[in-house]
Parts: structure tokens; C-alpha cells; sequence
């Protein structure tokens, strides 16, 4: 009975045990590494106890890591202690196990363990070379070296020293006594083969370092018994060199000197082995009060272990039952989780599915309603030229042509409209900071749109604050786009009316203004019904006196950039009166410069305008049409279809500018560009390439051009461009 009551303990103990030690088997070699370290100290200290603890936690600490390096060090601690409690035997064991020094030094002392001594002193130094262990290293060279010296095999000895020499001399930071039994070696050594002043110099050194050693109160009672060890060493070889040079007056001092350190070595070991005893007696009390309290504890155990035995089935009983509780509760929690995942999942495939037919549905809007704008303008370029083909007479051809500017316009407004609020919806649009003049930049827009103030006969009228210092820090092209299509919507719906063009000073905190916009005309007004939806994609205000009034994307795009700038745009409209559009934007204040990019007309004049261009572009239509709007203002110019003929050109004739195509056959634009600029760094060149000007600027200015003309583009910017870069090139010269 009482052996089953011991079994089901032992079960129910190691359960316990199984799961604590699950939990705990982090053991990392960083904790090895310092059970090793608090083994020595205590070791250093002689207590063996505490040491032995230490080892045996960083060996089952090191079994758990794999750790064969820190095995081998265990192995070498466990062989100090039972060597220095005088148990050979388990300190040869555990030598053995290391492969240390230790082993070797043991086995060479003795005849019939010599060839394996040497052995294990030689595997030991592999060993520690191999794990680059300089310390591991130099015991057994010192060891091996002073076997040879006793030995007479001075070859062979010299060959130890020297590598133990060489370890020594390269680290700094070994052991003192290391370096002190060298010393000793070497004056063995140089003693044996007659060379008496080495040898008398290595063994002062020796002496110096010991009583060095001996006088550091650093070192405890068992490291200052080994100095007293290698200084008797040192005055005996010293004693026997002055007997070998036949000085026996000086021989006998240091023989006594010898006498003396061995006596205080054999005194302090006697303290040391005084201290080994009291803590032997103290562990031998221990264990009689520890025997007597299991007598005393087995006298009691037949009473208690039934109890206990209840006790533990009862905890067992509990934690089962607590166990089952607990399982059943995270099940239902899980049950639950699993649940509410499931009715989040079947609402976001609801959603998803809702979102996917919006947005089919909006791409069957979209595409539609781009298809009926760009077929429209479209039907008008290809009717009127056909007209204009097949009519050819003066009369007509004005009215045909005008018609033909007009559908051509309305086809790249749309084109530019989609892609600007492509870029806007995808983030692609970044503002940025530039120094800008606030009234040229207005009246620069309203300049542009003259020909529809014209055709409409409204009247325009531009107010900004006095308050408000016009050059400023900011997206000046995405408040020109903004003002544009406001500005352009008030000329379009106002006849024989006026347009407003207001800004005022909201605040003016430090360095920045808050201003607010506002554009008003007294024009045809937009109806209740339409101001919830203006804003939208494609939404438009029927003009009945127009075919068709614009692409509908032009307040969207307004809507989006303002959005950009962290604002709001509100209106305020009513049929038959008007509409006025208001919007704030903040702007830092910046020093005037003395060029503003913003001009008026052609303000730029150099003395001439009979300009020698080189047109680069492989399209004959564009290289007609370039040609003609250029000749018209007096250029003369001169074609090349690709980048090599380009290159050829610019090498033998003398242009002006160059304007150069981005893609072309054999050779493109950029690529010719980064030739020319090899011989030729001044000719202004720019890139005329209907490729989005986001996408070519950084890299087309990077390649050596000058700037960038985005075809088609608005004649008047086309000349203010060369105008600029040509002056540039003039003024330098």
C-alpha cells in the first residue's frame, strides 16, 4: 500500500513538474555562460557547494543547448573540485570528458600513462585552437615544454616555447602566472643548454612578476600559494645556474630563499585545507541534521500521506474539473468569434458586391458618356474638313475653319480634363511650393481667355486686397487650373454681362496668408435642382445657345484640388441672376522676384526675331505644321526625323533652339540630346512631345534639355517658351 501511495505521488509530481519545466526551458547560453563564471568565483572561494550547484545547473542548462563547448568547461570544473578534494579518480573522469589540460598533466607524471598524458596534452591544445581559446592553448604548450626540459629533449621543448611565446606575446590581457612559469621554463631551458645569462635573465623576471603577484592583496589565499610556488621554482634554478658557473657562495642564499617560499606555499595550502576541512565538517552536520529530520519526518509520514494522498486527489479533482471548465468556456467564446467573423465576412461580400456593380455601372456611365463627347467634336472635324475638301470657295472656308479650331479645342480640353482627374484620383497630384506673382498670374488667365470675353462681350473685373502682398509661396499652376475653369465657366454662361474676380485677406498670421476666392458673374445662374450635382463628373448646365458647352469635368477637377489644399469650394446661385463661387486657400508669403513666369504677351526682346530652329520630330504632320506657325513669325528652320540626323545637324549648321520629339525611330529624343550636350552645352534644346508633361520634365531636364513644350499647346505659350530659353542663351553670350 505504501509503495502505490509513493507511485502516485511521484506521477502526480512529475505531471506537475513536466508542465513548470515546459514553461521554463528558455535556458539560453548567455545563463550558461554565468553559472560558469559564479562557479569559479565560488571555486576561487572554496565553496565547493556552491560551486557545484552553479556547474550543475550550467550542464543541464548546456544539454538543453546542445552546447559542446560549455560541456567541455563544466567537464574541466567538475575535475578541479573532486581534484582539489583529493578525488582523483572522478577528477580523471571528468578531465577525460573535457579533453583538457588537466587530464595530461595527471597521465604525463607517471610512466605508464606518459605517451597518453602527452596525448591528451596535445588533443587538449587542438582542442582549444580550435574553439580559439588562447588560454586553453598555452597551458598544455607549457605543460608539453616543461615534460621535454625534465626529459633533456631540448628540440623538442624549444618547439613548445616558442609557440607558447608567440600566444603570449599577441594577448595582453592572459593570466600573470602563465606568463611567470614561461619565464621559469625558459630559464630551465637556457640552464640545460649552458646558457647561463639568458637563463639568469628570464628567471629575474620571473622573480620580479611572482613577488608582484604575491604583494597584489587582488588575489586570494590559493593563487598567492601558487606564486610562492613559482618563485621557490625561480630561486631554485637561479641556485642551481651560480652551482653550474661554480658560484656555491651565491648558490646557497637562493637555495634558502627556495626553502623559505615552499614553507610559506605549504603554509598557506594548510589554510587552505583547514578551510576544506571546517566546510566538509559543516556538510557532514548538515547531512546528520538532515538524516535526523527524515527519521523524524518517516515517523510521521503512515499519518499525514493518507491526507496528503486526498489532498492532492482532491486538487487534482479540481483542476480537472476547472480544466473541463475552462475548455468549455473558450469554446464558446470561439463558437462566438467564429459567429460574428462569419456575419462580418457575409456584410463585406454584401458590400463588395454592391461596390462592383457601382462601379460597373459607373464605368458603363463613364465610358458612354466619353464616347458621345469625343464622337461629337469628332463628327465635326471629320464633316468640316470634308466640307472644306469639297468646298473649297474663300467665303465658306472661315466659317468651316473656325468651326474646325473650335471641335479641335473641345477634343483636347476633354483629353486633358480625363487625365488631370485620373491624376487627382489615383494621388498622383502633389502641390508644390514656387514663388509667384498673385495679380500676373490672375491677369495672365484672364488675358488667355480673351477671345470668349470677346465673343460673349462681358466685361471683366479683377479686386484684390490692398492688404494682400501679391508675391507669394505656392501651387501656382493648380490655382491657375482652379481659376481657369471658374473664370472660363463665368465668360462661357454670361453674355453682355461682368464678371468678378475678387481676393481677399481672411488672416494674416507670421508668414502666410489665408485667402479667400470669389468669382461671381451676373450670367444665366444655375438652377436649385443642379447645385447638389455641379461638382460631379460630367455634370453640366444646358446652354440652349451652344451644340455643346464642355466636357462637364471641369468643376469636378475644381472640387478635387481644392480638396487638395485642405479646403472647401461653396456656391451661391440663382436662375436668371448669377452664380458666385467661393473658396479659401492658404499661401506663405515670399520676396518678389525680379522674373515672373507669368507674362502677359512676349515681353522678352533680344533685337531680333529671325531665328534659325531645328525642328526634330519623325511625324511629317507635325513637322508641317510646327514649320508653318514658326515661319509666320519670320523663323527660318530646317527638319530632321530622328535623333541621328539631329545630331549630324547641330554639328555642322548653327540653330538658335532645337526642338526635339521625345519618340522617334533609331535614335529618340532623349538619347540625342545626351550626345549633343557632349559637344554643344549652350544651344537651348526643348522637348515638344505629346507625352504627359508629369511623366517627361524631370527626366527630359536630367538628359540636358531646357524645357518642355506638351503638344498641342497653345500657340502663344509656344513662343513665350523659345522666346525665354533663347533670351537666356543671348544675354549670356
Amino acid at each position: 500500500m505504501k509503495s502505490s501511495i509513493k507511485h502516485i505521488v511521484l506521477v502526480f509530481l512529475v505531471f506537475i513538474s513536466l508542465n513548470t519545466s515546459a514553461q521554463s526551458s528558455s535556458l539560453n547560453t548567455d545563463s550558461i555562460q554565468l553559472y560558469i563564471e559564479q562557479a569559479e568565483i565560488f571555486l576561487e572561494e572554496y565553496k565547493y557547494q556552491q560551486a557545484l550547484e552553479k556547474v550543475y545547473a550550467a550542464s543541464k542548462a548546456a544539454k538543453f543547448n546542445d552546447d559542446d563547448k560549455s560541456k567541455a568547461k563544466i567537464h574541466n570544473l567538475l575535475g578541479q573540485i573532486h581534484e582539489l578534494n583529493q578525488q582523483e579518480s572522478e577528477a580523471l573522469t571528468n578531465y577525460r570528458t573535457a579533453l583538457t589540460n588537466s587530464l595530461g598533466r595527471l597521465k604525463i607524471k607517471t610512466d605508464s600513462t606518459r605517451y597518453n598524458g602527452i596525448k591528451n596534452l596535445e588533443d587538449s591544445h587542438d582542442i582549444a585552437k580550435g574553439i580559439k581559446d588562447t588560454t586553453k592553448m598555452i597551458i598544455p604548450l607549457l605543460n608539453l615544454a616543461e615534460h621535454y626540459i625534465d626529459q633533456n629533449d631540448y628540440q623538442t621543448s624549444d618547439k613548445y616555447l616558442t609557440k607558447a611565446r608567440a600566444l603570449l606575446s599577441s594577448n595582453y590581457d592572459l593570466e600573470q602566472s602563465q606568463n611567470i612559469k614561461l619565464s621559469n621554463l625558459l630559464g630551465k631551458y637556457f640552464l640545460r643548454v649552458r646558457r647561463y645569462e639568458r637563463a639568469e635573465e628570464h628567471i629575474n623576471n620571473a622573480i620580479a612578476a611572482s613577488k608582484s603577484e604575491i604583494d597584489n592583496i587582488e588575489n586570494n589565499t590559493r593563487l598567492i600559494s601558487t606564486y610562492h610556488i613559482e618563485l621557490a621554482t625561480a630561486y631554485y634554478t637561479k641556485h642551481k645556474v651560480y652551482r653550474a658557473k661554480k658560484d656555491f657562495e651565491n648558490a646557497i642564499p637562493y637555495l634558502e630563499k627556495h626553502r623559505e617560499n615552499i614553507f610559506k606555499a605549504e603554509e598557506l595550502t594548510r589554510k587552505v585545507e583547514l578551510i576544506r576541512a571546517k566546510i566538509e565538517f559543516e556538510v557532514d552536520q548538515m547531512r546528520d541534521q538532515v538524516n535526523q529530520a527524515n527519521e523524524k519526518d518517516a515517523k510521521n509520514y503512515s499519518k499525514e500521506i493518507k491526507w496528503q494522498i486526498i489532498t492532492i486527489l482532491g486538487v487534482v479533482l479540481i483542476l480537472i474539473s476547472l480544466a473541463f471548465l475552462i475548455s468549455s468556456y473558450k469554446n464558446n467564446l470561439q463558437k462566438k468569434k467564429l459567429n460574428n467573423d462569419l456575419i462580418e465576412k457575409n456584410k463585406e461580400l454584401v458590400n463588395a458586391k454592391e461596390t462592383a456593380e457601382q462601379v460597373s455601372t459607373l464605368k458603363s456611365q463613364f465610358i458612354s458618356t466619353v464616347s458621345h463627347e469625343l464622337r461629337t467634336p469628332l463628327y465635326g472635324v471629320i464633316g468640316l474638313t470634308s466640307l472644306l475638301m469639297e468646298h473649297p470657295e474663300e467665303k465658306k472656308k472661315n466659317e468651316y475653319l473656325e468651326s474646325l479650331k473650335f471641335s479641335g479645342d473641345y477634343l483636347l480640353a476633354l483629353i486633358n480634363d480625363v487625365l488631370q482627374l485620373s491624376k487627382i484620383e489615383t494621388n498622383e497630384v502633389k502641390l508644390e511650393k514656387v514663388s509667384f506673382d498673385l495679380r500676373s498670374l490672375i491677369e495672365g488667365i484672364v488675358n488667355s481667355l480673351h477671345s470668349k470675353q470677346k465673343n460673349n462681350n462681358n466685361t471683366v473685373h479683377i479686386d484684390i486686397d490692398k492688404n494682400i502682398k501679391t508675391t507669394l509661396l505656392g501651387d501656382s499652376v493648380r490655382l491657375s487650373q482652379i481659376l481657369i475653369n471658374l473664370i472660363g465657366n463665368a465668360l462661357k454662361f454670361t453674355h453682355n454681362g461682368n464678371i468678378w474676380i475678387k481676393v481677399k485677406s481672411r488672416e494674416s498670421e507670421g508668414d502666410s496668408y489665408k485667402l479667400r476666392f470669389i468669382i461671381k458673374d451676373d450670367g444665366i445662374g444655375i438652377p436649385k435642382s443642379k447645385q447638389a450635382t455641379i461638382f460631379e463628373n460630367f455634370a453640366q448646365v444646358k446652354n440652349e445657345n451652344q451644340e455643346y458647352e464642355g466636357t462637364g469635368l471641369g468643376l469636378a477637377i475644381v472640387k478635387k484640388l481644392i480638396h487638395l489644399h485642405k479646403s472647401e469650394i461653396y456656391i451661391d446661385s440663382e436662375e436668371g441672376v448669377g452664380s458666385e463661387f467661393t473658396f479659401d486657400l492658404v499661401y506663405e508669403k515670399a520676396v518678389k522676384e525680379k522674373d515672373i513666369s507669368y507674362q502677359t504677351g512676349e515681353s522678352i526682346s533680344i533685337g531680333t526675331t529671325n531665328f534659325n530652329i531645328l525642328i526634330v520630330d519623325d511625324n511629317k504632320i507635325n513637322q508641317i505644321v510646327t514649320q508653318n506657325i514658326l515661319k509666320k513669325k519670320g523663323y527660318t528652320c530646317d527638319l530632321a526625323s530622328n535623333g541621328m540626323k539631329a545630331i549630324e545637324m547641330v554639328k555642322t549648321n548653327s540653330f538658335d533652339l532645337v526642338l526635339m520629339d521625345i519618340n522617334m525611330p533609331e535614335m529618340n529624343g532623349l538619347d540625342a540630346t545626351t550626345v549633343i550636350r557632349t559637344f554643344n552645352s549652350h544651344i537651348p534644346i526643348i522637348a515638344l512631345t505629346a507625352v504627359e508633361e508629369g511623366e517627361i520634365r524631370d527626366q527630359a531636364l536630367s538628359v540636358g534639355m531646357n524645357d518642355v513644350i506638351i503638344k498641342p499647346y497653345d500657340t502663344q505659350q509656344f513662343f513665350q517658351t523659345i522666346m525665354k530659353n533663347i533670351s537666356k542663351v543671348k544675354y549670356i553670350n
